[in-house]
């Protein structure tokens, strides 16, 4: 018996959109701003890496079932059989994040010297985005997720 992978895009979107505010708060503690303009400007940077970084690491049975990728890299991403999720892809999102965090710091000038940008807010909020799909696939499981998905079976939860 062969189930259907679908993609799942709202909960992810809220997931990320969530993850993004924290990370812009954790910005806005790190690079001492003080006006709020600040904060509203880079906030936006933060928000759409999170959402996108949440949606390709909760779709990865779907990205992979759809062939995007190789046939090789089905084993190389050692994709759980019963779940769906990938430890590999994970952490190569993990990873992504991080780099996009350090990049990001250092074309806006603000690393380095004088900025005391914590290991563990990158830390935090990459893990949080990277293994996404290992606390949001239990969430699916709640009385409250699988009755909205009866209710609304054309939402791509």
């Amino acid at each position: 018996m062969t189930t259907e992978i679908t993609i799942h895009f709202i909960v992810p979107v809220i997931v990320g959109f969530i993850i993004g505010i924290f990370e812009a708060f954790f910005v806005y503690e790190d690079e001492n701003m003080t006006s709020g303009k600040d904060f509203l400007g880079d906030m936006w940077h933060g928000l759409l890496f999170s959402i996108v970084g949440v949606l390709a690491a909760s779709n990865i049975p779907w990205i992979m079932v759809h062939d995007w990728f190789p046939s090789f890299l089905s084993g190389i991403m050692m994709v759980d059989e019963v779940t769906g999720t990938s430890i590999v892809a994970s952490i190569i999102i993990t990873l992504f994040m991080m780099v996009k965090m350090v990049a990001s710091h250092a074309i806006k000038g603000v690393s380095g010297g004088g900025f005391s940008e914590k290991l563990w807010h990158k830390v935090a909020v990459s893990a949080a985005i990277g293994f996404a799909p290992f606390y949001l696939d239990p969430l699916y499981t709640l009385d409250f997720f699988i009755n909205l998905q009866s209710s609304i079976p054309w939402a791509p939860l």
